[in-house]
């Protein structure tokens, strides 16, 4: 069976990590299976087997054009069995064009709330998905699925619930090493948080967080558009010489870049199943998160849920952990125990489930690509 996953751009994100988990288990699992993105943001998985980009930098508006081309080339010459799309414009665009070129098995994963999408790619997703252009459609958590309750029902019909999955870390650096690699002071106490620099992620937040307390600093990991003006804050607020910065890094630089701090932060003003959040679960770090449903969902009282409205709640609790470090080790304890129930193969397994189609997933008469071209080498 081919499997072909498509995202919409390469950059270092939660369901790029997924769709690359994905692909490698798929491998292991005897399928033919191959990752792309529609262009890439930054070059997070270029040159890795099997991932490969329709274009190599953000498109342009001519680039858009050659992208779609592109797209049609590689569906029509593949005739993949299953393609599993992650993120809206990739789950759009993909499956109207896979539906078009007879693709069977069409597999849309929504990897945040519907609501928070932009207008335009909301109202597309719940039409072609309404309409049957998905043949199943995949929420990664609870919270994405109770976004689309009032959706219609021929868009509801065909959800699936499927966890996110991480593989188990393997053993990283010693904390002082990392610190040192990175020269953050090994004494200080370090505030860390993992995440593309974005209104969505909110480091504005923790930059001005931190301005609070003089004891603290700050590890920020990841990239994205908004790091220059994060940066630039945090030298408006004086606190620029307790941020420090990592940019993109690879996976398991991330797992010992959390288990240097002591307090893994996530102040995101919305999320899914976050893929930075479950590592630091199972790495076993205390967590300090925005009361949100997705925290709600994975964390509960595994860890402390503040409402980013309050940061002087923030700067308590982040005291209390602190100083009570018995407290802490069993908090993070039971969150280590409880991520065990994300791992790649249940994620894995219940992708497994959704790549044969239980019923007619084409409009009658049409045929799926790989009959079509069955038909042309007979004649």
């Amino acid at each position: 069976m081919k499997i072909i996953q498509l995202v919409t751009q390469m950059e270092a994100g939660g369901a790029q990590r997924v769709a690359y988990l994905l692909k490698n288990e798929f491998e292991q699992r005897g399928y033919d299976s191959s990752l792309w993105f529609l262009y890439t943001k930054r070059p997070a998985y270029a040159r890795l087997p099997r991932v490969y980009s329709l274009l190599d930098h953000p498109p342009s508006l001519v680039d858009y054009f050659r992208v779609f081309i592109r797209l049609v080339r590689l569906i029509f010459t593949e005739r993949p069995d299953v393609l599993i799309t992650h993120t809206h414009y990739a789950n759009v665009l993909g499956h109207v064009l896979s539906t078009l070129l007879c693709v069977r098995n069409r597999i849309a994963v929504q990897h945040n709330p519907t609501h928070t999408y932009p207008r335009a790619a909301r109202i597309a997703d719940r039409l072609v998905g309404t309409i049957g252009v998905y043949s199943r459609n995949v929420a990664v958590c609870r919270t994405v699925t109770d976004s689309i309750s009032h959706y219609p029902h021929t868009y509801r019909k065909r959800v699936a619930t499927v966890f996110n999955g991480i593989p188990e870390p393997a053993p990283g650096a010693p904390r002082d090493k990392t610190r040192q690699r990175w020269n953050i002071p090994l004494e200080v106490r370090l505030l860390v948080n993992v995440g593309r620099f974005s209104l969505q992620k909110n480091q504005e937040f923790l930059i001005r967080l931190i301005q609070g307390d003089i004891n603290l600093h700050l590890l920020l990991v990841g990239d994205g558009e908004l790091r220059g003006s994060i940066q630039s804050l945090a030298a408006q607020l004086r606190v620029i010489d307790r941020v420090h910065f990592t940019g993109e890094v690879n996976s398991d630089d991330v797992c010992s870049l959390i288990s240097a701090g002591d307090i893994f932060v996530l102040p995101s003003r919305y999320e899914a199943a976050s893929i930075a959040l479950l590592e630091a679960m199972m790495l076993g770090i205390p967590i300090i998160s925005n009361d949100i449903p997705s925290t709600q969902e994975f964390l509960a009282g595994d860890g402390v849920l503040v409402d980013t409205a309050f940061p002087e709640k923030w700067l308590a609790m982040i005291r209390v952990l602190l100083d009570r470090p018995n407290m802490a080790t069993e908090m993070a304890d039971c969150a280590r125990r409880r991520a065990q129930r994300f791992t790649v193969p249940r994620m894995a397994d219940a992708y497994e489930e959704l790549l044969v189609p239980t019923g007619p997933v084409l409009p009658k008469g049409l045929q799926t690509s790989r009959e079509i071209g069955a038909q042309k080498v007979s004649r």
